[in-house]
């Protein structure tokens, strides 16, 4: 009886343990994955990085001859192809689209968007005609969309943005299409003339609308979470309000408050040699960014980090930092300038310490804070930069901010 009692005892233990693992890593951790690469002009990355290909924005002229641009596909999982009604191959590519077309036509945040490369006989109403005959299972308007415009504007977005190297003496003969994320990132490319590929991006679909749904869920719960809490205090004296300011971000661009107005803002200074506690404060604003974007909220909080020493930290050493830490730059901005007004926003707008020292380590001195700023611009928090504790309270912080719309 006490043998059998034993085995009983050791077999509940296996049983046990492979549960309790399930537990820990499936519901107690956050996983991050990536199920798709990222693309760049050298090739594939399995992270997102700076260098990831992107599709900028557009705006041209749909079938029904309306606007269309880019922001329309935002939150979308789309297929991008390329060709016009009146080409040779026209059957065979409309064949391959189906395909997907098909297979999501009742989801409507997946879409296929065409690119006339025949704009002068493609007007919206030879278009609109295209459409409607390849649409009808769908389970909506709209779903495909057929762009056409100026020449010269098809001719930038399919060479600049998806890096399709045209042939001179054939140039409208295009069997490239890609498969673009919710974010407007190139996740997968395939020939149209290759079934096979069609059918692995009908898969592939299926797993950018899996982190799409698992960022969706993330957020859910986070709001679920926040419900009880109480609003958060607006800090500084009376009425006070973060200043306008213009300073430099990575590539030369000009980042301003309209930059990101009605925003909320997470605010850190910073310099690129900095040998103390920068490299820390940077590497919780990377993982803070990873968190924002697992709840799809890089659209509402945005990251500002300014520099210290602008004279070293230009706009290239900026984008080389940036890269090194594999920051989006969509959603944390790099900022330098003139050194006055640099500091003088720092102490004045977020009540912060940025100064040249002879004593402090690689020549500067400055707070290792970060500041909560709302969307109206009011200051709704001070962490510490270097306590992990600290910066996954501002984070929630954040959220509760952007997710409440706080007044």
């Amino acid at each position: 009886m006490g043998h059998l009692k034993n085995r009983l005892i050791l077999l509940a233990m296996m049983l046990a343990l492979p549960l309790a693992g399930l537990v820990f890593f499936g519901l107690l951790t956050e996983h991050n994955f990536n199920t798709l690469p990222y693309y760049t002009e050298e090739g594939e990355l399995d992270v997102r990085t700076l260098a990831a290909q992107r599709v900028g924005a557009f705006e041209l002229t749909n079938q029904i001859g309306e606007p269309f641009s880019s922001a329309s596909l935002k939150g979308k999982v789309w297929i991008a192809a390329f060709f016009g009604t009146d080409a040779p191959h026209v059957a065979q590519v409309t064949k391959q689209l189906l395909w997907p077309n098909f297979r999501y036509r009742d989801e409507g945040d997946i879409s296929v968007v065409c690119f006339t490369l025949s704009p002068e006989h493609d007007t919206p109403e030879v278009l609109n005609d295209y459409v409607k005959r390849n649409t009808r299972y769908n389970g909506f308007d709209g779903k495909w969309q057929f762009l056409t415009g100026d020449r010269a504007d098809i001719d930038r977005i399919v060479s600049k943005d998806f890096m399709i190297q045209r042939d001179d003496e054939d140039p409208n003969n295009v069997a490239t299409i890609w498969l673009v994320d919710a974010e407007g990132f190139l996740r997968g490319v395939y020939h149209a003339a290759v079934e096979d590929d069609i059918k692995d991006a009908v898969e592939d679909i299926a797993l950018l609308k899996k982190e799409m749904d698992v960022a969706a869920y993330a957020q859910e719960k986070l709001v679920e979470s926040l419900k009880a809490r109480e609003p958060l205090p607006v800090l500084g004296p009376d009425g006070h309000t973060v200043p306008a300011f213009a300073f430099m971000g990575i590539d030369s661009v000009e980042i301003s408050h309209r930059t990101v107005e009605g925003k909320v803002k997470i605010v850190d200074y910073f310099f690129t040699h900095c040998p103390t506690i920068c490299p820390i404060m940077s590497s919780q604003l990377a993982r803070g960014q990873q968190w924002l974007d697992s709840r799809n909220l890089t659209d509402q909080v945005v990251l500002l980090s300014h520099s210290v020493d602008p004279v070293r930290d230009t706009p290239a050493r900026l984008k080389t930092y940036a890269t090194q830490l594999g920051a989006d730059t969509t959603s944390w901005k790099f900022l330098t300038g003139h050194k006055e007004d640099l500091y003088d926003h720092a102490r004045h707008g977020y009540y912060l310490t940025a100064l040249e020292s002879d004593t402090a380590a690689g020549g500067f001195f400055h707070s290792d804070t970060f500041v909560l700023v709302d969307q109206h611009d009011q200051i709704r928090g001070f962490y510490d930069g270097t306590s992990t504790a600290e910066v996954d309270a501002m984070l929630m912080d954040a959220a509760q901010l952007a997710l409440a719309k706080e007044d």
